[in-house]
């Protein structure tokens, strides 16, 4: 069987890559940054990710900062957007979809994530060693090439700090994908848009103007509401009448 054919069949795989927005500092909602996203057609890299954050300066910092993604499947998409304790970020019901290869070749890249669990020889020793060694042998940290690693290098475990406090950062399950620094896009690169029900149409004539329409389900919905929307059904699917 063609490898194709294979990964066709793996439900557990998504083609696509999926962006959400959420509230940000300046004040604006997630929906108000999807319309700027899409005037702009670009996502700003705002967050900064990986190990090297709390040893760098500001400067080097900036280097860090990366647009997340996630290869949830379809069906599954409304878990990332559900309040979930001690998770860093609150993502909404907005967002979009990118083809997953369309994505790599504009440099996304799967989060490598490594193992802090105590008990074992921690591979983020070694990582962490090499980041300090880098940044005391170089000024600008932001300028060599293990900066441009850092930020798709995300630790995972559960256990107790040397201060005695338990933690858990246990998110590998997101299956994050990153790119470093702004993410600009083509409309030929979006697939669908994601946004709550009560919003579809005002987004889908927002992109019918400046090109082609793109089509926005809502993430909440089951994946044959998904599919019956694509398919342009507008029969109420319920199993009563």
């Amino acid at each position: 069987m063609d490898i194709r054919d294979v990964l066709a069949r793996r439900s557990d795989l998504s083609t696509f890559l999926v962006h959400f927005t959420r509230d940000i500092d300046d004040g604006k909602s997630p929906r108000q940054n999807l319309k700027s996203i899409l005037r702009s057609q670009t996502i700003e890299a705002r967050t900064p990710f990986g190990p090297a954050v709390s040893l760098l300066t500001e400067k080097d910092i900036e280097s860090q900062k990366c647009v997340s993604f996630s290869e949830t499947p379809l069906e599954y998409l409304y878990c990332l957007t559900q309040k979930i304790p001690k998770r860093r970020f609150k993502l909404s019901c907005y967002g979009l979809a990118f083809a997953k290869m369309a994505g790599r070749k504009k440099g996304i890249n799967p989060v490598w994530y490594v193992d802090i669990t105590p008990g074992h020889d921690w591979l983020m020793n070694p990582i962490n060693d090499l980041i300090k060694h880098t940044r005391d042998r170089s000024r600008r940290f932001r300028r060599t090439p293990l900066s441009k690693i850092c930020p798709f290098i995300e630790q995972m475990g559960s256990g107790l700090g040397a201060s005695g406090y338990g933690y858990r950062k246990e998110f590998w399950w997101e299956r994050e994908w990153r790119h470093r620094g702004d993410f600009k896009f083509f409309w030929s690169d979006l697939v669908f848009g994601l946004c709550p029900e009560n919003r579809i149409e005002e987004f889908e004539e927002l992109t019918r103007k400046p090109a082609r329409k793109i089509r926005f389900v809502d993430p909440r919905w089951s994946l044959e509401k998904i599919i019956a929307h694509f398919a342009g059904c507008k029969e109420v699917l319920t199993p009563f009448d």
